[in-house]
């Protein structure tokens, strides 16, 4: 084993001038934890599953010892080992319930600053719980630890885009960090983090405003990208200085995902959720397989008698979030399909989740009970007919629904055309109605999914 800095740009002033010192407190601690992020999640199995187990342990007896919520589903005795799978499925309903009846689990005696939080209400039911400092910690060194893991240049930028309800001139609005690592910027040079919240977009604009600062990683949803992609050629993303594509928010469509690795632009997706953060980040050499985030989570796959798939071995997932102290998530349905195996064909020896098709409400759901993925690109709608925004739902096993934004109405051709398409990738067995409205009710959801099932 070798561990080598050769390759870590260290500043010239790095290291400290302080009398038996090598590194400042800050950058020092800050390392220290992507040391241990490291070490957890691709070192020795066996030592990573004893911490996990200790990690189980110690959240059991918090939860049970702080909440009659959680006394009443983890018993009051002694926790030992006690086996997850004894314990019931927590629903977002529960964690609803918890939450108003107990707030956060952690008390001003604790000296741990907790934060009240929730989710976008994209899976249709908006959760709102609670977060330590920890958890913000540990999700600022987490993504700091991904660049370590794979070998990701540090000194690159990081452009991140942002759907939101209101924005500025342009329908965007724009700000920077110039000290995007934190608490190891004294020690290593990063570029800048230009953060872009977006809503109806000049894609012009827009376009100029990516190409001012070398975009370095992007993060951002496809569609957004699938839009653009109709106003730019692909190479646009090439020219200004795209190192990687991070998608964020659903799923890339496999054309998207060639078009950028021909341009020599890697796509690596990460599976993670606003109630629990990272759950896992794609594996560099197999696109569509995600390494489980241990550091953070348990991942357990149940089977669902009311979904069945291709794969035999797809099912609900359940995650434990080890860290989940101010609001406890254990065995915590996120509604979300996919398999689970035991290590990578890379050669990771940890669990992997594939067949992660989005979440299941970007699943389509049949009469005979089956689920297939459905995904209609934003491209193959603006061919058809000009608007703002588009949203497709699925409202009943034989129902969907399509609106279009920006338009007061569609010629019968454009109509026709859109039932087309969406009877080409459903299926003929689907009514499409089809609706222009002059701007689309997105509720309180700041994703904006281009597709959702309401039946999942």
């Amino acid at each position: 084993m070798k561990l080598d800095f050769s390759q870590v740009p260290l500043r010239d002033r790095a290291f400290s001038e302080k009398p038996m010192t090598f590194i400042d407190e800050g950058p020092k601690n800050f390392l220290a934890a992507i040391l241990d992020l490291v070490a957890i999640e691709t070192g020795h199995r066996k030592a990573r599953e004893n911490w996990q187990q200790g990690q189980l342990r110690n959240l059991l007896r918090h939860a049970a010892h702080r909440s009659e919520f959680w006394r009443d589903r983890i018993g009051a005795g002694e926790i030992g080992d006690r086996a997850l799978t004894t314990l019931p499925v927590l629903g977002r309903m529960d964690v609803a319930r918890q939450v108003e009846a107990e707030g956060p689990l952690l008390s001003p005696l604790d000296r741990i600053r907790t934060i009240k939080h929730g989710t976008s209400g994209s899976s249709g039911t908006p959760v709102q719980f609670f977060l330590s400092q920890m958890n913000l910690e540990y999700n600022a060194v987490r993504a700091a630890t991904q660049y370590f893991i794979e070998g990701r240049d540090l000194r690159l930028n990081s452009t991140r885009l942002r759907p939101v309800l209101t924005s500025g001139k342009n329908g965007f609005t724009v700000r920077t960090d110039d000290n995007p690592l934190g608490s190891l910027g004294p020690l290593v040079p990063g570029g800048i983090f230009k953060y872009i919240e977006y809503y109806n977009p000049n894609m012009e604009a827009l376009c100029e405003e990516l190409a001012r600062d070398s975009i370095g990683y992007l993060l951002a949803q496809p569609s957004l990208i699938e839009t653009m992609l109709q106003s730019v050629d692909p190479m646009f993303f090439k020219r200004a200085g795209t190192a990687m594509f991070n998608p964020r928010a659903s799923a890339v469509d496999p054309e998207l995902r060639d078009a950028f690795s021909a341009m020599g632009i890697p796509v690596r997706s990460t599976y993670s959720s606003e109630e629990v953060g990272s759950i896992g980040l794609e594996c560099p050499e197999n696109a569509g397989t995600y390494h489980v985030t241990t550091s953070n989570v348990l991942v357990e796959i149940v089977p669902d008698a009311s979904i069945r798939t291709d794969s035999g071995a797809t099912g609900r997932v359940l995650v434990t979030h080890l860290h989940s102290y101010a609001t406890p998530f254990i065995r915590y349905d996120l509604g979300d399909i996919a398999t689970l195996e035991d290590h990578c064909p890379c050669g990771h020896d940890g669990p992997v989740l594939s067949n992660i098709h989005g979440r299941s409400k970007a699943l389509l759901k049949h009469a005979n009970g089956m689920v297939s993925t459905f995904y209609v690109r934003a491209r193959e709608l603006t061919a058809i007919a000009k608007f703002d925004e588009y949203r497709i739902r699925q409202v009943a096993l034989d129902r969907i629904v399509v609106d279009i934004g920006g338009r007061d109405s569609l010629t019968p051709e454009e109509t026709a055309a859109i039932v087309a398409l969406i009877r080409r990738h459903a299926g003929d067995e689907f009514s499409v109605d089809v609706r222009a409205v002059a701007t689309i009710d997105w509720g309180e959801s700041v994703k904006r999914l281009g597709y959702r099932c309401e039946l999942l």
